[in-house]
């Protein structure tokens, strides 16, 4: 298999009152090879991911009369761009640009061609990573503060590979498993919490990205002396 070495910029206006029925006719009888894959009007993803620009095919098609050796014809529909390929057999690999739209056909020796197919090279997925679980900065668990504290400031830290966290929601209370004291918290702090002398005080921190993806610290706690 090797490329042609030369660029084609194609344009194809088609126009039903201006065909000529004769040459028609001759098309449809020239159209003898069959494509198989990529299959017509598909969103392609079974490439073989190369980068993240770009990711490899393998084209393929039918041939009964054995017309090799075949070019096929490839246009990058988006830069309006294409490129000729030659195989001796029913199928070559291509290194195509992700989240491209293409069509092509084949032709080989002696009058034979086939129709032409296009499809959508799927580009790079979406992902996204779950924030990691928020630890406590202030109090750190298990801490005691001061007996004359009668508010606390809560802090915590909050990271998420995406960079994407949008909003935190606060559980606090008395109970080992605290209630929702707080929601869309957008800093990662909540000041001026009222607490009292000699109780005990847990809290957990839930993490919110843009995308919804969701974390759940541990549940810290701290009391405050008497």
């Amino acid at each position: 298999m090797k490329k042609v070495g030369f660029l084609i910029f194609v344009i194809i206006a088609i126009q039903s009152c201006g065909v000529d029925l004769d040459v028609l006719e001759y098309a449809r009888k020239t159209i003898n090879l069959s494509l198989v894959f990529p299959e017509n009007d598909s969103d392609c993803t079974e490439g073989i991911i190369v980068s993240d620009t770009e990711s490899e095919l393998i084209f393929e098609w039918i041939d009964e009369n054995n017309n090799d050796p075949y070019i096929l014809h490839l246009t990058n529909i988006s830069i309006s761009q294409t490129e000729l390929y030659e195989s001796e057999t029913t199928e070559v690999a291509i290194i195509l640009e992700r989240g491209a739209t293409y069509s092509w056909y084949v032709t080989g020796k002696i009058n034979s061609s086939s129709e032409i197919w296009s499809f959508y090279n799927e580009g790079p997925g979406l992902e996204s990573t779950i924030p990691f679980p928020a630890t406590a900065i202030s109090p750190v668990s298990g801490a005691s503060i001061s007996q004359t504290s009668i508010t606390v400031n809560l802090i915590w830290k909050s990271e998420d590979l995406d960079n994407d966290i949008v909003s935190h929601d606060l559980y606090f209370g008395e109970a080992k498993d605290p209630e929702l004291f707080g929601t869309d918290i957008i800093e990662t702090r909540f000041d001026d919490i009222p607490v009292e002398a000699g109780k005990t005080y847990y809290w957990k921190i839930v993490t919110k990205d843009s995308v919804g993806n969701e974390s759940t610290s541990t549940i810290f706690f701290f009391s405050v002396g008497l």
